[in-house]
């Protein structure tokens, strides 16, 4: 039986009937499930505990993909971040990566949608819902036949976790299209500065959301996230088994024809 945690986080925002100017300022919002073995993830745990020290990152603090920017315009979440400089932040983001894709069982799958062009006619609690929802169905999949995962995401407002969590149990438990055996009946919630699968599924959105605005909106401003989504996140996206990785390693939320069209050639057929 292979035991598998499923990291989740988010990137973007989204609003119903969102401003033009909500828009271009938050043209995504996207959600990505990082999958690793529990054998796996004791031996990257570790790995990024030695990383932490070796950069000087306090126990029970953490490195965002957001600090990047932050710290490029001068703005410090924590103090520890003053001793550490842009390079040395993009240094650290890539080993965490090297150490993550050295592991067999990584497997990154994104839900996105695409807030600057869909209509946006659902409440945030609806489209969260279902977002999570392609996360359970798709992992429910791949835990079989006699697989088990355990989906766990970052401590958020506590009245939205909570509407979050009664969502994800009542899906697990009557189940849709799928009968959920293979998961935990719900969703665990863990801070992330003490969750390095939780930080890696931070990385891992952020990349997403760079590669999408450098591609669809203002190419040229994202290399560095571009760059790492080409050598890390691209080889191990899920895919189906003819190479196949939109529908399957990327999904748009809600489904949405025109919007799968605009995707397509950023996410080509994988060789297999």
């Amino acid at each position: 039986m292979k035991s598998i945690y499923v990291f989740t986080d988010e990137a973007g925002a989204y609003n119903k009937l969102p401003t033009e100017p909500f828009r271009r300022s938050h043209p995504f919002y996207i959600r990505s499930i990082t999958y690793l073995s529990t054998d796996d993830y004791r031996v990257f745990q570790g790995e990024v505990q030695t990383l932490n020290k070796r950069y000087g990152i306090p126990v029970g603090e953490e490195v965002k993909w957001s600090d990047l920017w932050e710290i490029h315009r001068g703005k410090y979440r924590e103090a520890f971040l003053k001793r550490i400089s842009e390079d040395k932040l993009k240094g650290y983001y890539r080993r965490v990566l090297q150490c993550a894709t050295t592991k067999d069982s990584l497997r990154f799958f994104f839900t996105v949608t695409c807030v600057f062009t869909q209509p946006c006619y659902h409440s945030e609690s609806e489209l969260l819902k279902f977002h999570l929802q392609e996360a359970m169905q798709r992992v429910n999949m791949d835990a079989q036949p006699n697989g088990f995962a355990t989906i766990i995401m970052d401590e958020l407002n506590p009245d939205k976790i909570r509407k979050l969590k009664a969502a994800c149990h009542e899906i697990a438990v009557t189940g849709d299209l799928v009968k959920y055996k293979n998961i935990y009946a719900g969703v665990l919630t863990e801070s992330s500065s003490q969750s390095p699968g939780v930080q890696l599924a931070d990385f891992a959105a952020g990349i997403m959301n760079g590669y999408l605005r450098g591609a669809l909106l203002s190419r040229g401003k994202y290399e560095f996230a571009t760059s790492l989504y080409k050598e890390f996140v691209a080889p191990r996206l899920r895919k189906h088994a003819d190479g196949r990785i939109l529908g399957y390693g990327i999904r748009e939320v809600p489904s949405d024809s025109t919007i799968r069209a605009k995707l397509q050639p950023l996410f080509e057929v994988v060789s297999v």
